[in-house]
C-alpha cells in the first residue's frame, strides 16, 4: 500500500512520508519508498522530501530523476532550493557545486552530498531507495559532519559557522557531552595562552546545563565555543611526554619540589612533565590537585585569582569528560602559573606581605590546630568581619577561626557571601572596575571548590590571601550602590509571573539595574519558583555578547544560594548577579549568529526574514 503523504514545515514545500511500511523492493539491503508522481516534475526542478527521518532533494534532468541529501554540507541550505548547469548541482548560498548523480563536492576540502537510488515505476510514481538503517547512518553522518564543520568554524574564528555547527549536531542527536568535549580538547590542545576564558566557559556550560532553558543551550554552547576560536591558533602544542619509567620511581614529595621549583623559574616545559608523569602513574586526581592547588598560592593571589579560578575549572572539565584526553588538558595550566602576576611582585600588595609572611610561617601549627579541634561558623556574621576595611584584623581573625577548628570552607563561603556583598554595592560609577568584584566573588567560589579537591595546610594561604584583596577593593563601594530592602515593590502589577520575567529582561535592555535589583528581590519574597528565575537571568546573560566574568558571577551566585539555608544570603547571592549582568551593555552578534543558524536548521530563508527594526 502506497504511503500517506501529508504536508512539513520541514522545508517550506516539502513533502512529509509518514508510514515507513510502504510498497519495497529489496534489492542489496535497500527498502525504496514511494514519493509522488513523476510528471508532477518539471525539467530542472527539484523538490524537498522528508522519508523516515531522512531529508531529501529529488531532481528531474535531462529525462532521469536523481535523489541526493537535501541538506547542503557546507552549511546546511537546502539543495532543494539549487539549480543545475550541465549534471552540476549548484548550491546558491555560497555557490558550492556538486555532481548531481554521485553528490561528489568539487570543492577539494568539501564533504560530499549523499546519492540515493531513484526508480520510475510501471504506475508513473518516484521511488527512493533507503538503506535499512539509513536513519541512523544519516545521523552519523550529520554528527561526523557536524564536527568537521565545528572544527572549521573554530580555525575560521566564525562565530556564524561554530553556530551552524552546534545547531546541526544538536539536530542531528549529539550529546551536548559529544560537544563540550570536543571544544575542551580543541581549546586545550591548540592554545598557547593557558587555560583560556573559551574552555572556562566551556566548562561553566557544562555546570549550568540543567539550569539553562533548553532554547538557550545551542547559545551556551556558541558562546564558549566563539571564545575558544579567538583565542586559538589552530595549530596543535608540540608534544610533550611523561618521564620515562624506570625501576626506581621518584616519590611524590621530590616530585612536588621540583614541580614548584619549575614554576618558580617560569619554566613551563619542565613543570609540564611532571604533571604529565604524575597523570602517566596513576596517580588520584586529589593528587594532581594538590600539587596544581599549591602551585598557585605559593604566590599572592597569581593572576588577580585566575590562577587557582582557572585550575578549578580545568579540574571540573576533567571530570565532566571522565579524565579523557587528560595529556592535553592538564597543559595549559601550567602557562597559568608561570606567566600570571604575581602579586608580591606588585606595590599594591607591599604592605601585606610583611603582614602575611609571619602567618605563613605558623601554617603547621594553624594545620594542625584546625584538624585536631572542631567549631563552627555563623557564615553570615563572619563576611561581615570580611568586609572590614582594613586587613590586618581580618587576618587575625582568620588564625583565630581556623586554629579554633573551623572547616576551610565554611571560611571560603563566608569569603564568596562578603563577594556578594560587595557585588551588590558596586556602584556604577566605578564601572571600569567591575572585574575586581567579579574576581574576587568568583576566586572565593574556586577556592571552597579546591578544599574539596585537595584539602591541604598550604592551600590555607589562598583564604589569606582572598581576604587582603576582598579588603583592597573595599573602594568599590565607596560610596555604596543602595540594595533594595525587604517589602520594597515595584510600582506596577504582574499579571502573571510570566509577565514579571517579561519586565525583568525589559529592564535589563535597557540597564536599568536598581529596578532590576527590586523586581528579583520582590520576586523571591513572593515566593515565586526561583528554576524560573534562574532561567531568565541565564537568558539575559546570553542574549548579549557576554565576557568571561559575567558567566562566572552567575555560576557563583547559583551555586552558593544552593549552598545557603539562609533567605537572606540566598538573596545577595541572585542581586550580585542581577546587578552585575544587568549593569552591562554588549553587543548581540552571537545571539544574531546563533538565531541565523537556527532559522536556517528549520528550512527557513534568511532572505526572507523580516527584522522588527
Amino acid at each position: 500500500m502506497a504511503s500517506t503523504v501529508v504536508p512539513t514545515q520541514t522545508v517550506p514545500g516539502s513533502i512529509h512520508i509518514e508510514d515507513p511500511s510502504i510498497d519495497h523492493v529489496d534489492q542489496a539491503n535497500l527498502v525504496y519508498h514511494k514519493l509522488c508522481a513523476a510528471e508532477t516534475f518539471e525539467q530542472g526542478e527539484g523538490k524537498p522530501f522528508h522519508v523516515n527521518g531522512t531529508h531529501l532533494a529529488v531532481f528531474r534532468y535531462g529525462g532521469k530523476f536523481y535523489a541526493v541529501d537535501n541538506r547542503c554540507p557546507h552549511m546546511g541550505y537546502p539543495m532543494s532550493e539549487g539549480s543545475i548547469r550541465d549534471g552540476v548541482l549548484i548550491c546558491h548560498w555560497h555557490h558550492w557545486e556538486f555532481d548531481l548523480k554521485s553528490g561528489g563536492c568539487f570543492l577539494a576540502s568539501g564533504d560530499d552530498l549523499k546519492a540515493f537510488p531513484v526508480e520510475l515505476r510501471d504506475d508513473g510514481n518516484l521511488y527512493v531507495g533507503l538503506a535499512r538503517g539509513e536513519k541512523e547512518a544519516a545521523k552519523r553522518r550529520v554528527i561526523d559532519r557536524g564536527k568537521r564543520a565545528l572544527e572549521r568554524g573554530l580555525k575560521d574564528r566564525s562565530s556564524f559557522f561554530i553556530a551552524k555547527a552546534v545547531t546541526a549536531l544538536n539536530d542531528a542527536g549529539a550529546s551536548p557531552q559529544e560537544i563540550i568535549q570536543q571544544g575542551l580538547f580543541y581549546g586545550a590542545n591548540k592554545s598557547s595562552d593557558g587555560w583560556s576564558s573559551g574552555v572556562t566557559i566551556l566548562t561553566l556550560a557544562a555546570n549550568l546545563w540543567d539550569e539553562v532553558d533548553d532554547s538557550d543551550h545551542n547559545l551556551f554552547l556558541v558562546h564558549g565555543l566563539a571564545q575558544i576560536s579567538r583565542r586559538t591558533t589552530g595549530s596543535s602544542r608540540p608534544y610533550r611526554a611523561p618521564f620515562p619509567q624506570t625501576d626506581e620511581e621518584h616519590d611524590l614529595g621530590t616530585l612536588m619540589r621540583w614541580f614548584r621549583y619549575f614554576v618558580d623559574k617560569r619554566h613551563a616545559g619542565a613543570a609540564e612533565r611532571i604533571l604529565l608523569t604524575l597523570r602517566d602513574r596513576g596517580y588520584d586526581k586529589s593528587v594532581i590537585a594538590d600539587f596544581v592547588f599549591t602551585a598557585a598560592t605559593d604566590f599572592y593571589f597569581t593572576g588577580d585569582g585566575h590562577a587557582l579560578d582557572f585550575a578549578n575549572k580545568m579540574f571540573e572539565a576533567l571530570d565532566y569528560v571522565r579524565w579523557e584526553g587528560a595529556h592535553e588538558m592538564l597543559r595549559p595550566i601550567v602557562v597559568d602559573l608561570v606567566s600570571r602576576t604575581r602579586h608580591e611582585e606588585t606595590s599594591r600588595w607591599a604592605d601585606a606581605v610583611p603582614v602575611l609572611e609571619p602567618i605563613f610561617e605558623r601554617l603547621d601549627d594553624i594545620w594542625t590546630e584546625n584538624q585536631s579541634n572542631n567549631a563552627s561558623l555563623d557564615t553570615s556574621e563572619f563576611a561581615q568581619t570580611m568586609l572590614d576595611s582594613e586587613f590586618e584584623p581580618i587576618v587575625e581573625e582568620i588564625e583565630r577561626t581556623l586554629r579554633a577548628g573551623v572547616n576551610p570552607v565554611e571560611i571560603c563561603r563566608a569569603m564568596t557571601y562578603a563577594s556578594a556583598i560587595r557585588t551588590a554595592r558596586f556602584h556604577l560609577k566605578n564601572e571600569g572596575d567591575w572585574h575586581d568584584v567579579a574576581n574576587i566573588y568568583s576566586y572565593a567560589h574556586a577556592l571552597y571548590c579546591a578544599f574539596h579537591y585537595a584539602p591541604s595546610r598550604r592551600l590555607l594561604r589562598g583564604i589569606f590571601h582572598g581576604a587582603v584583596f576582598l579588603a583592597y577593593v573595599r573602594w568599590l563601594n565607596m560610596p555604596a550602590a543602595r540594595i533594595p530592602t525587604l517589602g520594597q515593590r515595584l510600582d506596577e502589577e504582574f499579571v502573571s509571573v510570566d509577565k514579571m520575567l517579561d519586565r525583568l529582561q525589559e529592564f535589563a535592555d535597557f540597564q536599568k539595574v536598581y529596578e532590576a535589583e527590586i523586581l528579583v528581590s520582590q520576586y523571591l519574597e513572593e515566593g515565586h519558583d526561583v528554576s524560573k528565575l534562574r532561567r531568565t537571568l541565564a537568558h539575559i546573560l546570553l542574549r548579549e555578547d557576554a565576557e568571561l566574568h559575567m558567566f562566572q558571577v552567575l555560576e557563583v551566585a547559583f551555586r552558593h544560594y544552593d549552598l545557603s539555608t539562609d533567605p537572606t544570603e540566598k538573596r545577595m547571592h541572585l542581586l550580585a548577579a542581577t546587578r552585575y549582568i544587568t549593569a552591562q551593555k554588549l553587543m548581540k552578534g552571537i545571539l544574531w549568529s546563533t538565531e541565523n543558524a537556527e532559522r536556517l536548521a528549520r528550512g527557513e530563508l534568511l532572505s526572507e526574514r523580516e527584522d522588527d527594526d
